[in-house]
C-alpha cells in the first residue's frame, strides 16, 4: 500500500492478527500449542489426514483474507507433542520475521534496521534504530520485544552490539553505560567503571589542586561533596605518608 492510503480495515486485521501472535507466544511459553482459532489468522496446519479439498477451501479463504501484505503459511502436524512443539515455535518465529521484513518489499535502499548518527553530547558515534518514518516497523519491533519478553532494545556499551534486557531487570539510567550478558560475564562492565571511577577520581583532585570549590568540582563530574571531599581528604593524607618517608 502506498504511504496513506492504507484503510482502516488494514489496521483491524494487523491488530487481529498480532493478538494471535502474542496469545501463541504466550502458550508456547508454557508448553502449550495454544488455540487453532488463533493459529488460523496466519497457518493452517496439515497432517496426512488431512483431506485436499478442506486445505484447497482453506487456501482460497485465505487468500481473500491475507491481502495485506503478509501474507500465511502451512505447519505439518506431527504426532509426537515436543516435535509439535518445535515446529509451533519455529512458525511463530517465521511469522515475527515477516512483519519485521514485509514492509521493505520492493525497496532498493535504506532497509537496514539500523542507522548511524553523531551525538553532540558525548562526542561519538551512536547506533540506532531507523523506523524510515513508517508505523508499521515500529509496531512489528514492539511485537517482538513482547514476544521475547523484553522491556526494549539496548546497545551495548561494551561490544556496540544491540540486546534485550529481561522485563524483570532494571531499566540503566539515561545517558549511562549498560551491557549485554556476555560483556558482564567477561567482566567488561567491571573493568569500564573502575577506569571511570579512576579517571573521575583524578579529575576532582586536579581540579581541587588548581584551586576549585568543592562544590564546583561536584556537578562538573556529576558526584556528590561527600564522596569528593574524601578523595580530597585522602590524597593529602597519601601526600603527608610520602613527606614523612622521605629522609
Amino acid at each position: 500500500m502506498k504511504e496513506g492510503s492504507d484503510p482502516i480495515s488494514a489496521w483491524q486485521y494487523y491488530a487481529k492478527r498480532a493478538r494471535a501472535v502474542l496469545n501463541i507466544a504466550a502458550a508456547l511459553k508454557r508448553g502449550r500449542l495454544g488455540e487453532m482459532s488463533d493459529w488460523d489468522e496466519f497457518v493452517m496446519f496439515v497432517s496426512n489426514r488431512s483431506s485436499m479439498p478442506d486445505a484447497v477451501k482453506w487456501f482460497y479463504r485465505a487468500l481473500d483474507r491475507h491481502v495485506f501484505g503478509l501474507g500465511f503459511s502451512f505447519i505439518t502436524y506431527q504426532v509426537d507433542p515436543e516435535e509439535r512443539l518445535r515446529n509451533a515455535r519455529r512458525a511463530l518465529a517465521s511469522e515475527v520475521s515477516l512483519w519485521l521484513d514485509c514492509w521493505k518489499g520492493g525497496r532498493t535502499g535504506r532497509v537496514s534496521d539500523f542507522a548511524l548518527y553523531w551525538n553532540d553530547d558525548q562526542r561519538r558515534w551512536d547506533l540506532q534504530i531507523d523506523y524510515h518514518g513508517l508505523l508499521f516497523a515500529a509496531i512489528a519491533l514492539q511485537l517482538a520485544l513482547v514476544v521475547a519478553d523484553a522491556d526494549s532494545l539496548f546497545f551495548c556499551s561494551g561490544c556496540a552490539l544491540p540486546y534485550i534486557r529481561p522485563r524483570g531487570r532494571k531499566r540503566p539510567k539515561s545517558g549511562w553505560a549498560n551491557y549485554c550478558d556476555e560483556c558482564c560475564a567477561d567482566g567488561v562492565a567491571k573493568r569500564r567503571a573502575v577506569e571511570r571511577y579512576r579517571k573521575k577520581r583524578l579529575e576532582a583532585i586536579r581540579l581541587h589542586s588548581r584551586g576549585a570549590p568543592i562544590s564546583e568540582i561536584a556537578e562538573k563530574l556529576n558526584t556528590n561533596t561527600a564522596r569528593l571531599r574524601g578523595w580530597v581528604e585522602k590524597k593529602g593524607k597519601d601526600a603527608g605518608a610520602t613527606a614523612r618517608k622521605e629522609p
